[in-house]
């Protein structure tokens, strides 16, 4: 079903609204004033989610996008980079107007790269002959439709994307297109890169070896199992790559989570290590493989100690503490909810970054009862931080205007820091 959106505003998600028979409708990509022919996928008694099908009246500021699959990687790529930090900081200052909350915002930063910045692309295999694989995205909006993506992706650079074309027709002269079914590339700073190629089911070959280009540094081939389980058929070379930033060197491996935008973080991390007082005892809670608490750590605090769930970001972490020398950084496995609430009663400082769920209640509770001096959050969600900021308020947290950080040009997505300070008692209930 398609029909006709004028949109009106964009909203804190970086979502487009109009309207249709009364019903709010949200699309991601359009801008305020722009018409669009939209493709509604989800309606609701009072709202609908749609995706653009074509546009029919577009703004000043948008041009003609680099890439045909736009839509399904970086909705905003045709507009002018300096229209999108604009709508960024509409998006994060929409949300901070919260009743209660009302907080003005700093500013946007934005990229020094608007294209080629990611160290990490995921392409999805498809068929585009008997023995031919070309490259693709998931459609937006789709679980099963797919968009092709021959020439790769401008958010990666020229080198990825011409490792994962020459891997898609390799692939497809061994036979394998039909087993084939995700590519993962990854780049470090330092111009190491590794590719992992993931099948439905095992592969028996001779002739893996033809997957090891030159320009790359490792290669693996795994089948994914039932339950996310994953099992290596075959690999060569490093799997593990390196970055070195704010001076502490930290390897991860392929399949760990790790910053996508690396220069953009260091900015944001500089701001987070300028927040810690020298000297300070520090809790990273989903401290992942390390990335702030190992940087803390050397930049002067008294101790850090990092929190995350998944055992082998807290294994990496702990390897690149020692491998730093850092004495004076231990990283534990819990989780934020079910952790010893000690640990936090002995920090000065809590850094959180969690995922676009925000904190548990759980969590919030717990830091409002143990009331560190100083609380640290780094935020992919904006709207998500600002229902624990009105929280955090009332457990006599002091809140600092917020500072957003452009890590993902091109799409919707925001960061955002705001650094906590106990100020006061917490309010106490009498009912």
């Amino acid at each position: 079903m398609s029909e006709r959106i004028a949109f009106t505003k964009v909203v804190a998600d970086g979502q487009a609204m109009g309207y249709w028979h009364d019903k709010a409708v949200f699309v991601p990509g359009p801008l305020a004033g722009e018409v669009a022919e939209v493709e509604i996928t989800n309606e609701k008694t009072k709202s609908a989610q749609g995706v653009v099908e074509r546009y029919i009246e577009v703004s000043e500021h948008r041009s003609e996008a680099v890439e045909d699959h736009f839509a399904a990687c970086s909705p905003w790529q045709g507009v002018a980079y300096d229209q999108q930090l604009e709508q960024k900081r509409g998006m994060l200052s929409e949300a901070f107007a919260r009743p209660g909350l009302q907080l003005p915002i700093d500013d946007v930063i934005g990229a020094d790269k608007p294209l080629g910045y990611r160290n990490k692309l995921e392409f999805k295999f498809v068929k585009t002959g008997t023995d031919q694989l070309g490259l693709a995205f998931h459609d937006r909006g789709s679980a099963t439709k797919f968009v092709a993506a021959p020439a790769g992706c401008v958010l990666g650079s020229a080198r990825m994307n011409e490792a994962a074309k020459r891997l898609a027709h390799l692939l497809g002269k061994m036979g394998l297109a039909d087993l084939a079914d995700t590519l993962m590339i990854r780049e470090s700073q330092t111009g190491t890169g590794m590719v992992a190629i993931i099948t439905l089911k095992s592969a028996t070959t001779n002739n893996w070896l033809q997957l090891k280009l030159a320009d790359l540094t490792g290669v693996a081939v795994i089948v994914k199992q039932r339950h996310n389980k994953i099992e290596t058929l075959w690999s060569e070379g490093s799997l593990a790559l390196g970055e070195t930033i704010a001076g502490v060197e930290q390897f991860y491996p392929w399949d760990s989570f790790f910053q996508t935008n690396v220069p953009m973080f260091e900015r944001a991390l500089d701001r987070i290590l300028d927040a810690i007082p020298h000297g300070s005892r520090v809790v990273d809670l989903y401290g992942g493989a390390g990335s702030i608490g190992l940087a803390a750590a050397r930049s002067g605090a008294l101790s850090v100690v990092g929190v995350d769930i998944v055992r082998a970001s807290v294994e990496v972490a702990r390897r690149n503490g020692k491998r730093n020398g850092l004495t004076n950084y231990r990283a534990i496995i819990a989780t934020s909810e079910r952790m010893d609430p000690a640990i936090i009663r002995s920090a000065d400082v809590v850094i959180v970054d969690p995922p676009r769920a925000g904190l548990a209640t759980k969590v919030v509770d717990t830091l409002i009862d143990c009331s560190p001096k100083r609380i640290i959050y780094l935020s992919c969600n904006p709207i998500t931080q600002v229902r624990d900021l009105l929280l955090f308020q009332t457990g006599g947290y002091e809140v600092a205007s917020p500072l957003g950080f452009d890590f993902y040009p091109g799409t919707l997505h925001l960061e955002s820091l705001v650094v906590l300070i106990k100020s006061k008692p917490a309010k106490i209930n009498l009912a």
